[in-house]
């Protein structure tokens, strides 16, 4: 054996050579990602994919890193073909690196709003997990999946999907097998399930006659009672991004009911005089739902001041709340005749939340954040 290994041929010295220099031009690349250098990432690693003397492992190495510079500059594209370019070298079918290429894949393909394949994708990449992987491994997987079903319409599936991830952190609390390092995919699952249940809310639409009028106000209070749950259920995990944005939302759907109630048919046999008793009465019984959605927004603002926390939501529930103070104080303008609405259905703060913004790098989220 001693001489059989003796009279082998090994590597020439100028591919010992190359491939060293391949590995050094990884380490360059790698370092220019880990700098935020995006730009000179993208040139490093793609010159070294034109190396003829690549083997997988060092493909490995360089498809994903090219993957993160193209999304650290914005294009998706070009990370979803490198993530492809990783995915076709031999993987183990279920392994955590090929679930983990999959996962970031899916969130890249949701950047450019692809749901269905942002989706399917996500699927695969539950299905690539080991028997063992970590719940909040799972839980993540689950969420994102949630967030493309959302996105896409497909709330049904949405909420079975959050179902799952919920059982699953459950099970994990129950048994302490994981202690959670973070807690934002938690707060998302829990968001979107409120989101679900508020779009429901949002699609009941009060109309005459009177009987049929009493039944949606019923079915509307009654998701208004599970979607504040929800939306308190989200709080309840205590991250902050998705606490300022339960918060803003939270107040917002008692914006939506008050304007529900206001801007409701007025049944027909009233005249003109009865009308305007009518919506002077109205604006009166409303007052409470004011009330709640300013207390709600207060609330809002002052955990984010608390914490020292900021996002687009925080800059929202301070319009809104100006919007709602302005209303009281006018309270004696157009008597008899309905206030505007307060929260007009497809304006920009009636949308679900995008990512995490750039605060989030503060707050040491998982790395595969981009959404």
């Amino acid at each position: 054996m001693v001489v059989g290994c003796a009279h082998a041929r090994g590597p020439s010295s100028a591919a010992a050579s190359r491939g060293g220099e391949s590995a050094s031009e990884i380490e360059r690349a790698e370092a220019a990602l880990a700098a935020d250098d995006g730009a000179r990432a993208v040139a490093l690693f793609r010159r070294v994919l034109e190396a003829e003397d690549l083997d997988d492992a060092q493909r490995l190495r360089v498809y994903p890193g090219l993957a993160r510079a193209y999304e650290s500059v914005g294009d998706f594209e070009q990370a979803i073909r490198s993530y492809t370019g990783a995915l076709e070298l031999p993987l183990p079918a279920v392994d955590l690196v090929r679930a983990e290429l999959l996962a970031r894949m899916g969130a890249a393909q949701a950047e450019l709003e692809r749901w269905e394949d942002s989706e399917a994708t996500l699927v695969a990449a539950y299905g690539a997990l080991e028997a063992d992987a970590l719940p909040s491994t799972r839980v993540e997987l689950l969420a994102r999946r949630a967030y493309a079903q959302f996105s896409s319409g497909a709330l049904e599936p949405c909420l079975a999907t959050l179902d799952e991830a919920e059982a699953v952190y459950a099970r994990a609390q129950a048994e302490d097998t994981e202690r959670f390092s973070t807690f934002y995919f938690v707060g998302m699952m829990r968001f979107y399930r409120a989101a679900v249940l508020h779009a429901r809310f949002r699609a009941i639409e009060v109309s005459l006659p009177e009987t049929q009028m009493a039944k949606d106000f019923e079915a509307k209070l009654a998701l208004l009672t599970q979607a504040q749950d929800a939306y308190n259920a989200t709080i309840e995990t205590k991250h902050v991004y998705w606490v300022s944005a339960a918060g803003f939302q939270l107040g917002h759907l008692f914006e939506e009911f008050y304007d529900a109630l206001m801007h409701a048919p007025v049944p027909e046999w009233l005249d003109e005089s009865q009308r305007r008793v009518y919506y002077e009465e109205l604006k009166a019984q409303l007052r409470p739902v004011v009330n709640k959605a300013i207390w709600v927004f207060e609330k809002n603002l002052e955990a984010s001041r608390r914490l020292g926390y900021e996002t687009e939501f925080t800059q929202e529930t301070e319009a809104a709340l100006a919007r709602l103070q302005e209303l009281l104080l006018a309270s004696d303008v157009g008597l008899g005749e309905p206030h505007p609405e307060l929260a007009p259905l497809g304006d920009a703060s009636a949308r679900a939340p995008e990512a995490a913004s750039a605060v989030e790098d503060a707050l040491f989220l998982p790395e595969p954040t981009p959404l």
